[in-house]
């Protein structure tokens, strides 16, 4: 492990690493580290907490949320985040551009809908269309599926799988949704299943490849300085007494 200047878009204790090392962040230190990622990205504040939601979710499930956070960034860089909305049409979602719908915008999207009758309601079933790293969709679904009641199920051109939070369903909808982007539908319907307590699984570890290119967008944020802002810098009272 090496150490590096202090770096103000992350917590003093996020460590620092080094080359392709892996690189174990908390939960927390990835939703912050996210979330700044995101807003870097041009994503509203909003919008950008719920990127740190979904990746830290995942980190939490044993998934590297922010790698498939990193690489769906890096894809929509320059693209302006309001044409990656989806058009809500009653059992039709897809992006009217015809664009890969972002899966943070879709998530959050999905929860705001939640009990609406175009939204993802109990015998619902929703045509998608294309969507960028649908893998960090999962943390929308399960958290809607707890709040409500709902099962929720994704099919794409590869297979089908139902959205669950153990081991082995976790690792089957990793396989299907571990994608750039994928043509997906989306079918709910209400989850009869007695028992929803999760196995607990270790947390994820991502790189330091990704640590670096997420800090390059959060460094967005940072204003800099200026010749203006130097001369204006300190307090303006004399320290004699």
């Amino acid at each position: 492990m090496s150490t590096q200047s202090h770096d103000q878009t992350r917590g003093d204790s996020t460590p620092f690493f080094s080359e392709m090392q892996s690189a174990p962040l908390s939960c927390n230190e990835a939703a912050s580290l996210c979330m700044k990622a995101a807003r870097g990205a041009g994503m509203s504040w909003g919008m950008a907490e719920e990127a740190g939601f979904s990746a830290a979710w995942l980190v939490a499930h044993g998934l590297d949320g922010p790698s498939f956070l990193r690489a769906h960034l890096e894809r929509a860089d320059g693209k302006d985040w309001l044409d990656l909305f989806p058009t809500i049409v009653p059992g039709n979602w897809q992006n009217a551009e015809g664009q890969a719908a972002c899966p943070i915008i879709l998530g959050a999207t999905m929860c705001d809908y939640a009990q609406l009758p175009e939204g993802p309601v109990a015998g619902a079933k929703i045509m998608l269309g294309s969507v960028s790293a649908p893998i960090l969709l999962l943390p929308f679904l399960s958290e809607l599926g707890h709040q409500h009641g709902l099962s929720f199920a994704l099919a794409g051109s590869t297979g089908s799988v139902c959205i669950a939070e153990d081991p082995a369903s976790l690792q089957a909808a990793a396989k299907l949704l571990d994608a750039a982007q994928l043509e997906l539908t989306m079918s709910v319907k209400v989850d009869d299943t007695s028992n929803h307590t999760a196995a607990s699984i270790p947390n994820a570890q991502t790189t330091a490849a990704t640590i670096a290119a997420l800090n390059t967008f959060a460094m967005r944020t940072t204003v800099p300085a200026t010749d203006a802002s130097r001369a204006g810098a300190g307090s303006t009272l004399s320290d004699n007494d």
